[in-house]
């Protein structure tokens, strides 16, 4: 389908519209014809894609006399009259239906704009993500709502204010406060409460099944809420280190062009990657027994790659260059092992094998944070305030 640079939703649906006029004896359908949004709304409005004067015996009118073999293809009025009419808009809801389905490919910011389609359903703000209150009142009426169903006697002791307090402190005890200090990246006292509360909420269910006829104490509900937290710090965690690793990955690619300039030839440029990759997971070493015991094991095997890509992009001089300027890829991805296997598994035994050989403690760190032999390297611009602070 061609494209149209430029153009709006709306546009697009009406500029569909005026040239179906041009197709009306062609014999495929309007919606085939056009596709997508122009297509779907257009169809819609037609019954479903059929069209009017096709090449069919009602689009032909037979002539008696030296021109009875010629056939007169031009519509009539009624017929004109007709696909007007038919060319009436969908209803909004049909309208918006379809403009909701549609899934923009990766390369249509390039030749025109996804404004219409964002904004459709959407709301110009989201509180939703920041009001745990809400979300503290749901729970509560979910337990009254099956107590009651339940015919739950004696009264209980949750209320909002100690569900407030739980996850405060649970807040606090699994150090999610940590993620809440690193600037620019979102994680906000409030978004997190929302975090804890959604896993909360889907986990309601189990405490009322029973033989306590779905009455809930604050004790069991605060073990909810505490293992929460936990699951919540394990998964930002390894979410984190996933997508630091990426960004370790990019800024030796980065690296590598600031060092070589145009001399980064295609074959180089769509195999780093790979190189980096396998060397990385190649290297081995008492840490490797240390990290796999660990519950997060996930999130420290990204960290080792973030931390092997770190100093790759340290030694990018000497993984990739030559007398001619630029190793051959075959060369560089041979440097690379030998630098992983050697130098950067010694920043990898500093990061984490302790005095006494077991893992050393490891601690969340912003994206931004950059690693070298003795450690990682950030600086208080990173953070917003203090660990521990609400």
């Amino acid at each position: 389908m061609p494209c149209l640079p430029k153009m709006s939703l709306k546009a697009s649906a009406l500029t569909g519209a005026l040239l179906s006029l041009t197709l009306l004896y062609e014999p495929a359908p309007v919606y085939a014809q056009f596709g997508g949004i122009a297509g779907a709304l257009i169809g819609g409005a037609m019954g479903g894609g059929r069209y009017y004067g096709g090449r069919g015996s009602s689009g032909r009118r037979s002539h008696s006399g030296d021109e009875s073999s010629k056939s007169d293809d031009t519509p009539s009025s009624d017929t004109k009259t007709r696909v007007y009419a038919s060319l009436a808009a969908p209803p909004s809801a049909r309208q918006t239906a379809i403009l909701k389905s549609i899934v923009s490919a990766s390369t249509l910011s390039k030749v025109g704009f996804t404004d219409d389609r964002d904004q459709v359903g959407e709301a110009k703000l989201n509180d939703a993500e920041r009001d745990y209150t809400v979300w503290i009142s749901d729970i509560i009426d979910k337990l009254k709502t099956e107590e009651g169903k339940q015919r739950a006697s004696g009264e209980g002791d949750i209320s909002e204010h100690a569900i407030s307090q739980a996850v405060d402190d649970a807040y606090k005890h699994s150090h999610l406060d940590r993620f809440a200090s690193f600037v620019g990246e979102n994680w906000t006292l409030e978004r997190l409460r929302v975090k804890i509360l959604e896993r909360v909420d889907s986990e309601i269910k189990p405490l009322q099944n029973g033989t306590n006829k779905g009455r809930v104490s604050m004790d069991d509900l605060r073990g909810v809420i505490d293992r929460s937290a936990e699951i919540i710090y394990q998964r930002l965690f390894e979410s984190s280190e996933l997508l630091a690793a990426n960004r370790s990955s990019t800024l030796f690619v980065q690296s590598l062009y600031q060092a070589h300039g145009d001399m980064v030839v295609g074959e180089v440029r769509e195999s780093v990657e790979r190189m980096l990759m396998r060397r990385a997971s190649n290297v081995g070493g008492e840490f490797n027994s240390l990290i796999q015991r660990d519950p997060r094991a996930y999130a420290l095997s990204y960290r080792k790659e973030r931390i092997v890509f770190d100093c790759l992009s340290e030694n990018i001089v000497k993984v990739s260059s030559s007398v001619q300027g630029i190793a051959t890829p075959a060369e560089i991805d041979k440097r690379i092992g030998e630098f992983a296997a050697n130098e950067c598994k010694e920043w990898l035994r500093h990061q984490f094998i302790s005095d006494d050989k077991k893992l050393s403690d490891q601690q969340p760190v912003p994206l931004r944070t950059v690693w070298t032999k003795t450690g990682p390297l950030d600086d208080p611009s990173m953070y917003s305030r203090p660990a521990g602070a609400l």
